[in-house]
C-alpha cells in the first residue's frame, strides 16, 4: 500500500487513539455489547420464570401423587358381584349379547337362555363373566390375527358351552323358566355359624 492512497482506504494501519474514526467504533462495539447485555438479561429473565413455573407445576403434582397414593391406600374395596356394581349401561350391554348369543347360536331347547335370565342372580353372574370372557377372547383373536390364534376356540371349549350346561342341567333354578318364568321358591341354606372354630 502506498502513501498516496486515500486515508478511507488504508483501514488496515492502525489508528491512532483520540481519532474520530477510533470513537465511533468504539461506541459501536459499547452499543452493540449493551444490545446483548439487555437480550441475556432477558432471556435469563425468561428461563428462570419458565424454570419457576415448572418448578410449581412438579411440586403439584407430587403432591397430588402423594394424595392418590395416600387414598388408595386407605381404601379397601370389598370384592363384589357383577350385579352389585353394574352400571345401566354394563346391563344393556350383557343384555344385548345375551339376546345375539341366544340369535347368532342358534340356541336350541333347553340351551336357549330364558328371557327371565335377569331375574336370575347366580345366571346373571354366570353370563357376566361369560360376556367378559367373551370380550377378551375376541380382543385377543382380532390382535393374533397374523400369528393365528385359539382364542375363539378356547372361549367356545372352556366357556360357552360349559355355561349353557350348567343353566341346563338344573345348578339354577331357571331349569324351571323353560316355558314362562316361574318364582323360586324355597328358601336358601344359610350358614350355620355354630359350626365355626371357637377361636374365630
Amino acid at each position: 500500500m502506498t502513501s498516496d492512497q486515500p486515508d478511507s482506504e488504508q483501514s488496515d494501519e492502525p489508528i491512532e487513539p483520540g481519532t474520530p474514526l477510533d470513537e465511533d467504533r468504539l461506541t459501536l462495539v459499547w452499543n452493540g455489547l449493551q444490545e446483548l447485555t439487555t437480550r441475556l438479561d432477558s432471556t435469563e429473565d425468561a428461563v428462570a420464570a419458565t424454570l419457576d413455573t415448572l418448578t410449581t407445576a412438579v411440586a403439584e403434582l407430587k403432591t397430588q401423587l402423594a394424595q392418590l397414593l395416600a387414598k388408595e391406600r386407605e381404601q379397601d374395596i370389598p370384592p363384589r358381584r357383577w350385579a352389585a356394581r353394574a352400571t345401566r349401561k354394563d346391563w344393556d350391554a350383557l343384555v344385548d349379547w345375551v339376546d345375539r348369543l341366544n340369535t347368532d347360536y342358534s340356541l336350541l331347547g333347553d340351551y336357549t337362555i330364558p328371557a327371565c335370565w335377569p331375574a336370575h342372580p347366580g345366571v346373571v353372574e354366570d353370563l357376566a363373566g361369560l360376556h367378559h370372557a367373551w370380550a377378551i377372547a375376541v380382543i385377543n383373536d382380532e390382535l393374533g390375527k397374523e400369528t393365528g390364534s385359539n382364542n375363539l376356540t378356547a372361549w367356545h371349549d372352556r366357556w360357552l358351552w360349559p355355561c349353557l350346561r350348567r343353566m341346563k342341567s338344573g345348578h339354577y333354578r331357571t331349569t324351571n323358566c323353560r316355558d314362562r318364568h316361574q318364582v323360586e321358591r324355597g328358601g336358601t341354606a344359610v350358614t350355620d355359624r355354630g359350626f365355626l372354630p371357637a377361636s374365630v
